[in-house]
């Protein structure tokens, strides 16, 4: 038995992006709704976007001195490289302080080093990977923790780790409630077609959809368009929409809440993070997924391989996109409304509610097991 402190305590190692912060904030409220006893505590880095999301959601959050190591030019991977040492010390004194008694990485540059002091420190780890391919500090992580829970059943197997729980992904309650509001498969109704590509939009999206709007353009009286495309792109897209046939297309730099937004539209063309798969799964809404080329691992196409083969979306990949192929897949789906209602209902048969449920009765049964 290693450094312990008050049953209840958990900590949540990792961040960077909101694919890994969003889901570790949802298992933080499902796990400190279980007892008012309960507390939790993150360990981020100072560069993620833990450092302004965790403190918006009410919770604790600590910093730590590491970052990444794959996919780095030469001079910052020996910059990491040194800073880990520093991380691990970091990382081995605030297990000390903060007396875990359990500890959940979530994927990211910090969870190495807290999930590995943790270990030392004798107090129950797991992780859980959000990806159908697990990052490189789950793949590694996975061979020293306690238990490991995966949204993809691939990941288990690449991560070597036949015991994992398949989980699912995290995702808000309010997506599955908007799940219930299913849109009529009317040939003659207007469709509406969201376009997002996360937080930041995607420039590849961005100018794919500015060249499709030529061939879209006999369908005009058939749909409507609402087009995320993040701060740097707007006014170009802006531009391209009023010179198109859809000049009163919505066009904004980011959606909120985008729950609205997925649970308003008949189809989405989007990236293919595992939140975004997630929470278009959760609404049960049909997708053109065009996934990131450069996600480590590949993780992306990987991911939207796993809602094509359900059934629930065309996949595009960024080698074959172009604003033909793209207009091409829209207006076949658009122009068979009863073909998307179903591939919106095999996506919702990939959702998993309970997902957050559980992996804290996962981590309550190692916690208790040590």
């Amino acid at each position: 038995m290693g450094v312990q402190g008050v049953r209840g305590m958990l900590m949540i190692a990792g961040g960077g992006t909101g694919g890994h912060i969003y889901p570790a904030i949802a298992i933080a409220q499902e796990w400190v709704a279980r007892s008012p006893a309960r507390r939790v505590v993150f360990v981020g880095t100072e560069r993620g976007l833990e450092k302004t999301i965790v403190p918006k959601a009410g919770f604790p959050l600590e910093l730590i001195s590491v970052g990444g190591l794959k996919g780095k030019g030469l001079g910052d991977t020996i910059r990491n490289l040194f800073l880990l040492p520093r991380g691990f010390v970091q990382a081995f004194s605030l297990i000390g302080k903060q007396r875990p008694t359990v500890v959940l990485g979530v994927g990211g540059y910090s969870s190495g080093p807290v999930l590995l002091a943790a270990k030392l420190r004798g107090t129950p780890t797991a992780i859980h990977e959000s990806n159908a391919f697990p990052g490189l500090a789950n793949r590694v992580l996975a061979r020293i923790v306690t238990a490991a829970a995966v949204a993809f059943e691939a990941a288990a197997t690449r991560m070597k780790r036949p015991d994992a729980v398949v989980t699912g992904n995290p995702i808000r309650k309010e997506f599955f409630d908007a799940g219930s509001s299913i849109r009529p498969a009317k040939s003659d109704s207007r469709k509406r077609l969201l376009v997002f590509g996360g937080s930041q939009g995607s420039r590849t999206i961005n100018e794919a959809m500015i060249g499709a709007l030529l061939f879209l353009a006999p369908l005009r009286e058939r749909i409507d368009i609402v087009h995320q495309t993040g701060p740097a792109d707007l006014e170009k897209v802006q531009a391209g929409y009023r010179a198109s046939a859809f000049p009163n297309a919505r066009v904004v730099p980011y959606l909120d809440p985008i729950v609205a937004e997925i649970a308003a539209a008949d189809l989405a063309v989007a990236r293919s993070g595992a939140m975004t798969v997630g929470e278009l799964a959760a609404v049960g809404r049909a997708a053109i997924l065009i996934p990131f080329a450069a996600a480590t691992d590949n993780h992306q196409e990987l991911n939207a391989r796993a809602v094509e083969q359900a059934g629930g979306a065309v996949v595009i990949t960024e080698r074959e996109l172009s604003p033909e192929r793209l207009a091409f897949a829209i207006t076949g789906m658009i122009s068979d409304p009863e073909r998307t209602i179903r591939m919106g209902s095999a996506a919702r048969a990939l959702a998993t509610p309970d997902a957050t449920k559980k992996i804290v009765d996962l981590l309550e049964k190692i916690e208790r097991r040590e």
